[in-house]
């Protein structure tokens, strides 16, 4: 949500305004790193977000609270999620560095769905069909349920055609 994005499958929602302001503040504050002011948009964001019906909202302002909430060391020790660093490397167009960090995070995760979803995402970006559609299919093996976040995901548009995804769009 925090990325333009040329095309997709689904119409993206029509925030309301004030939703849309709050997440351009708080994306803005993360920005200036301003971490604390952020978390406080964030956390209020959470519910409109879910209201929106919108996953990629969703889960881009829990993504984004995670990430405020670890710098600003309010999250429990232990609690670090690699998810939201990836996602903010992914909307600013830094697939090869969100692949750098989720390499890692999966080495030590290798049964997280999230994680391989987000590298399926990182390679669509690249325009690696075979690679993404690997990763996708890896991450579906773990969580079914990411195949709806799939099919909303425009990051995918360029390779939903091709032949490595045949099988998922016939699911």
């Amino acid at each position: 949500m925090a990325k333009a994005k040329s095309s997709g499958t689904a119409a993206a929602p029509i925030l309301p305004k004030a939703v849309d302001s709050q997440l351009s503040k708080a994306l803005a504050l993360v920005e200036a790193k301003k971490y604390a002011e952020a978390t406080e948009l964030f956390q209020a964001l959470v519910g409109p977000a879910k209201e929106a019906g919108s996953l990629t909202l969703e889960r881009t302002v829990r993504n984004y609270l995670a990430l405020c909430e670890r710098k600003t060391a309010k999250a429990p020790k232990g609690a670090a999620r690699p998810e939201g660093d990836a996602q903010w490397l992914l909307n600013r167009g830094d697939s090869q560095g969100a692949l750098t960090l989720l390499d890692k995070a999966i080495a030590a995760e290798p049964t997280n769905g999230i994680l391989q979803f987000l590298k399926a995402s990182a390679f669509a970006q690249m325009g690696d069909a075979e690679a993404a559609a690997e990763a996708l299919n890896r991450s579906l093996l773990l969580d079914g349920d990411l195949l709806h976040l799939y099919r909303l995901e425009t990051d995918f548009d360029g390779v939903r055609n091709t032949a490595p995804f045949a099988a998922i769009e016939r699911s």
